[in-house]
């Protein structure tokens, strides 16, 4: 579960631009989360931070976070970056599991822009930090009602103790991190800049549409495989086919190829390596070969074809 959850946050943290194609209102909020719209992403930040659902699984709060950070809503993404490490730690107290080690990611990855943001402003941050708690306070907590130990009483007491303990840090060096914080700004800023992310350039399908569109696609796909010839050739009359994997470029959105498994009626698979080729909106697929054996089987270091 901790696994899938980490996979989705990873995904939704891409930087966002805008781009030529908006996403589909109609998708949930996780999707329209990784919209290169800058309206749209920000409203399905809301959206989900809104959403009660979210506090019983707050390393999901990371995400939406970023988002607001990343378009503008600096402060907003601070609050929610914070609340989120405080929800998580206090989950902690309760149930380990790989939280840990997911809440490090989270720190080491949006947590570098967002800090080099908010250390660069103590004050201010000390200011969102007594929003956070008192938001904390008033808003619903779902292990809080639940049976404590005096282990997990000792827990959720240092979760509060350790974030008074930061801020009585913060305050005693702030001259020091705020020098250090905008020494490091050009170099953060270059490094998570929302500009140039290929995957919002003309001709990309936005990220929020792109499992839609990829089902479709798969749909597309297996229905070609079972009408080309040199498949029926091959196999015989085919009895079923299933869509294997589709492999994507770093710089685009959308799968370049697609594994097709086949089945004939008699029994023999195969696997069909299908290119698919994009123009001006149309997409049109070719059989590039023929493979005997399924992808995860074969060397990724030979010719799949002779596999």
């Amino acid at each position: 579960m901790l696994r899938i959850l980490y996979t989705s946050l990873m995904l939704a943290l891409a930087f966002l631009a805008p781009t030529f194609s908006n996403a589909d209102e109609g998708l949930p909020a996780k999707d329209r989360l990784k919209s290169c719209d800058e309206r749209t992403a920000l409203a399905a930040a809301r959206e989900l931070l809104n959403d009660p659902r979210l506090l019983k699984e707050p390393l999901e709060m990371f995400a939406p976070a970023f988002v607001l950070f990343q378009n503008g809503e600096r402060d907003d993404g601070v609050f929610w970056f914070y609340a989120a490490q405080l929800r998580v730690q206090y989950q902690m107290a309760f149930e380990r599991g790989d939280r840990s080690q997911l809440l490090s990611v989270m720190r080491m990855t949006i947590g570098a822009p967002i800090n080099n943001y908010a250390f660069q402003n103590v004050a201010n941050l000390d200011r969102i930090l007594d929003r956070v708690m008192v938001w904390d306070k008033v808003t619903p907590n779902p292990y809080r009602e639940k049976p404590k130990t005096d282990a997990i009483e000792r827990r959720v007491e240092s979760v509060y103790s350790g974030l008074n303990e930061l801020r009585a840090k913060f305050a005693s060096e702030k001259v020091d991190i705020e020098a250090k914080a905008r020494e490091q700004a050009p170099m953060i800023e270059q490094m998570y800049s929302v500009k140039g992310n290929p995957h919002c350039r003309a001709g990309q399908v936005d990220p929020a549409n792109v499992p839609k569109e990829v089902a479709k696609e798969k749909a597309l796909v297996s229905q070609y495989i079972k009408n080309n010839l040199d498949i029926i050739r091959d196999a015989g009359e085919v009895k079923n086919t299933w869509v294997e994997r589709g492999s994507t470029r770093i710089s685009e959105t959308m799968p370049y190829r697609y594994e097709v498994g086949v089945i004939s009626t008699t029994g023999k698979e195969s696997h069909a390596i299908v290119d698919v080729l994009r123009t001006d909106g149309d997409v049109k697929f070719s059989l590039f070969c023929i493979a005997r054996m399924r992808w995860v089987s074969r060397d990724l270091l030979k010719d799949p074809c002779t596999q």
